[in-house]
């Protein structure tokens, strides 16, 4: 008995379920959707290498993260004593995206003129960059380090909503490392919390000022916060502040820009926008012991808010426009969201501050 054997010729291509990319059977908005949890900007720059389609979706990004890898102080090497605060952030930046963006030079191109240089790297700047996207509605700008040079063993942490100005900031001092609130000073340590409330709105301005281009320029743009990698302190700007910046007519814009030379050299403290007169309410503990054994001396709590914001709301209804941020979280999160909740419980005095 013999038996044969059939022999069929195989498929001269690929089976159809496997003849194009996964990706290329979803909608847009399913991508979109993807790149928006993706954020980050130099990521989603890369991505657009990837097909010509996903080159045509990335401007579409209306979630993003820019990034900053470094600072440059507005001393160093090429600059002038002119540079303006903007050109600091874009040398900040340029690192980052320059070297897939572009290809790499020769050595022979490396000794053209420094003004060539810097017209090349400008090209890239922050607020060029986002002009490669179409409807920016969040932003998150990130620094890399925080803006505040204090005393060894203290903190301070800081949020700061605004506007065309400031209309509200939280701030939250401490010490940590065995010191007594004897050692922060005489009037129970008032000095150095003054000095700790003032750094931090110094701080929250400068960051303000920084943005201005860019809140102007996007106008799709719903939020922005300014934040830093070491969490000490955050810009906020919801809708309505953002609508309220873009009108601003910016007739003040010279009395706004306020050089702030003896507070340090790092470039986005050169330049800030102006705080108004403001009220603080400052709640403090000598000692305050939180949850898993942690202990801050001297914390403070100081809530600040305009002046013109104030609108004769004093007293008890002032206390418990303080004790509202609790609900809204007040921009703290763990031992310093429990610091916020028992301080807001203490009692509170009231300074006022003229414009600086």
């Amino acid at each position: 008995m013999t038996s044969s054997i059939s022999t069929v010729d195989p498929p001269t291509g690929p089976p159809p379920e496997y003849s194009s990319d996964g990706f290329d059977r979803l909608p847009d908005v399913i991508i979109l959707t993807i790149l928006n949890n993706i954020s980050d900007i130099k990521t989603l720059t890369r991505c657009r290498t990837v097909s010509r389609r996903f080159n045509s979706l990335v401007p579409q990004s209306e979630s993003l993260v820019l990034r900053v890898d470094r600072v440059i102080s507005v001393d160093s090497e090429d600059d002038n004593d002119h540079v303006s605060v903007i050109i600091g952030f874009f040398k900040s930046v340029v690192k980052s995206f320059h070297d897939f963006i572009s290809p790499p030079q020769s050595s022979s191109s490396s000794s053209s003129s420094s003004s060539s240089i810097f017209y090349h790297e400008s090209q890239y700047s922050p607020v060029m960059i986002l002009r490669g996207f179409e409807r920016i509605r969040e932003l998150d700008i990130e620094l890399p380090t925080g803006d505040l040079w204090l005393e060894k063993r203290a903190g301070v942490k800081w949020t700061a909503e605004f506007g065309k100005t400031l209309k509200s900031c939280v701030i939250l001092g401490y010490r940590c490392g065995g010191v007594s609130e004897s050692d922060l000073g005489g009037g129970g340590g008032l000095k150095t919390r003054v000095v700790w409330t003032i750094s931090a709105l110094i701080a929250a301005s400068a960051r303000h000022y920084m943005v201005k281009e860019i809140v102007k320029e996007n106008m799709h743009l719903k939020k922005l916060i300014v934040s830093d990698r070491e969490n000490e302190g955050s810009v906020v700007m919801n809708e309505l502040g953002i609508k309220e910046y873009r009108e601003d007519k910016g007739e003040n814009e010279e009395e706004q820009q306020v050089q702030n030379d003896d507070i340090d050299r790092v470039w986005w403290r050169n330049s800030r926008t102006r705080v108004p007169a403001v009220r603080m309410r400052m709640r403090h503990e000598a000692k305050l012991e939180l949850s898993n054994g942690v202990v801050m001396e001297g914390a403070t709590l100081v809530v600040v808010r305009p002046t013109a914001n104030a609108g004769g709301v004093e007293g008890d209804e002032e206390e418990r426009w303080d004790e509202g941020l609790v609900a809204a979280g007040g921009g703290f999160d763990g031992v310093y969201g429990e610091a916020f909740v028992k301080l807001i419980k203490r009692r509170s005095y009231l300074l006022e501050m003229n414009s600086f």
